[in-house]
Order: C-alpha cells, then structure tokens, then sequence
C-alpha cells in the first residue's frame, strides 16, 4: 500500500519508571538495585538498533496483510524495568535480548492496528466481532490473540521468509505465557493464517458498510 507508514518512537521512559518501576522493585526485586537510567538508556539503544533494519519491512508486511493503515503518524512504544509489553499504552520491559524485542514489538504493533486504525471508528469493540469470526468458546486472551498470530504467522512466512522466528514465538510463548496463547497458536495452525487474514479481512468491509449507514 502506498500510504504513510508511522514513525515507530523507542524512548527510555523515565518517568514511568520513577512513579512505576520504582515501587515494581521495591515488591519484586531480590535484592538487587533497580536499572538506572543510563543502563535503560543502553538498553533502548539496543532495541532500536534491532528494530531499524527491519522496521519498514514488518510495518509494510502488516498493513498489506490487512487492508488497515494506522491512526497514528507516530507511535510510542516505552521502554521501562520490571514490564513485559502490551500495546495500548505501548508499553515494553527491558528484559527482551534485542533480536526477540523485534517480534514483541511486532506483535504489540498488530494489536494496535487491529483496535486503531483508519478504516473503522476506535469506539468499535473488535473483540466482539472476533467472538463472531472465531466463537465465543475460546478463552478471552485466546480469543484476542488469534488474529494477531494469524498475521504475524504470515510476516514472519510470507514476508520476512524467517520460520525460525515463528518457531521460536511460540517456543516462548508455551514457556511463559500460558494456556491462552498456546490455544490461539495452535488454532491458527488448525485453521490456516491466510484463511483467518481473509475472514478479518472481509469483518472491517463489513463494519465499513454498517457504519456508512
């Protein structure tokens, strides 16, 4: 597609660690001093010198994948200790090794642009619509989930040609984050990702059509 792709933004995010991180270690660490901001900083300089080369490639590969352009010019994604990730504040901890950062700031960017996106008003509730496409028998973060493997399956396949990456998502995935997304990996697997991408596909023509109405 020949629209603007967004400016991803990578930033050491003192501020949520200062009102956040701070009382995160204080009930978590093990004794250990909290990263300061100059280690934060390295850190975020690493991640995005592994996300620069592929950055163009991947934001390209999911928005032709689905038709949807992104809302936003830009989208910050906050880099701070003791998080995971999750997309909406984008928010990414600093444990991720610097070529795994790529798929999990991949897979939070999928997220987004499935919920906020040029194509439908953001008040619509997606996750309703999935519960039609997929049912309503899966788990909820199951059910969340499916679409954002059904397209990162095809750009890490179609588009970056690296299966490993794929192998090793849901290697990680089975390991630390559970049933629910082991059950939309293998669901996806079941039902074939370009299947699914064209179901989703066909759900935003279709709410295009009710809210022109």
């Amino acid at each position: 597609m020949s629209e603007k792709l967004p400016i991803i933004r990578i930033k050491n995010a003192w501020l949520l660690r200062e009102n956040v991180s701070v009382y995160l270690h204080e009930l978590w660490n093990k004794g250990e001093s909290m990263m300061n901001y100059e280690q934060t900083d390295h850190i975020v300089q690493r991640y995005q010198d592994a996300w620069t080369p592929y950055e163009r490639k991947i934001l390209q590969a999911m928005t032709d994948i689905l038709g949807l352009q992104f809302r936003q010019n830009y989208v910050d994604v906050y880099i701070a200790p003791w998080f995971y990730a999750f997309s909406d504040p984008m928010v990414i901890g600093v444990g991720y090794e610097p070529d795994r950062f790529v798929d999990v700031l991949t897979h939070e960017l999928i997220h987004r642009l499935l919920t906020d996106n040029t194509k439908i008003p953001y008040e619509i509730n997606m996750f309703h619509e999935w519960k039609k496409i997929f049912g309503d028998d899966h788990l909820h973060v199951t059910t969340v989930h499916i679409p954002v493997h059904a397209v990162h399956t095809a750009v890490y396949l179609d588009y970056l040609k690296e299966p490993q990456r794929l192998e090793r998502d849901k290697a990680m995935d089975k390991k630390y984050s559970g049933e629910g997304y082991v059950k939309s990996w293998e669901y996806v697997r079941k039902q074939g990702y370009n299947k699914l991408i064209e179901e989703l596909k066909a759900s935003y023509e279709d709410l295009v059509q009710k809210n022109a109405k």
